[in-house]
């Protein structure tokens, strides 16, 4: 075997790891988004069982955590709920609603997880753009998702019920 050859070899043999390890990522971050997904749905079912569909006062994370109501993949310490991104908030809006807080979330996690569950909350922000808002009317959009998402470090609020 001659030098060119070897060194040949090794190019491709680099080009295959990369493109495992690129795979790899993408498949991880996929897996990551919808175990956080399904973790806030069974928190947001949790809530809706303990809570039912009236007076939200006094809901946060160290009461949902105290009723054994956040999934353990979620739950960090006492009353901490985080996600491998950022911490999740669980705060009272009035008395018949509530807010869902994902801060620092990377666009890609952003998109999916906003793109995943818009409909079935009563509004979806991300930062100061709303989604979608079943008291407006307002229809989601891919394009408006890609839109809001675009920036590092996203803020995404579900409001529920």
């Amino acid at each position: 075997m001659s030098l060119t050859e070897i060194l040949l070899s090794l190019a491709i043999m680099i080009a295959v790891v990369a493109g495992v390890a690129v795979n790899y990522t993408t498949v991880k971050d996929r897996n990551d988004e919808q175990q956080v997904m399904q973790s806030l749905q069974m928190l947001r079912a949790n809530i809706e069982q303990i809570y039912g569909t009236n007076n939200y006062t006094g809901i946060n994370n160290e009461v949902l955590a105290k009723a054994g109501a956040v999934p353990r993949e979620i739950l960090h310490g006492a009353a901490d709920i985080k996600t491998r991104w950022g911490e999740v908030t669980v705060a009272a809006l009035g008395t018949d609603s509530y807010t869902m807080t994902l801060i620092n979330l990377p666009p890609s996690a952003c998109r999916n997880l906003a793109n995943l569950s818009t409909t079935s909350w009563s509004k979806v922000d991300v930062g100061e753009t709303t989604l979608f808002s079943r008291e407006e009317n307002t229809d989601v959009t891919p394009s408006a998702i890609l839109q809001a998402c675009q920036g590092a470090g996203n803020t995404l609020v579900f409001t529920g019920p």
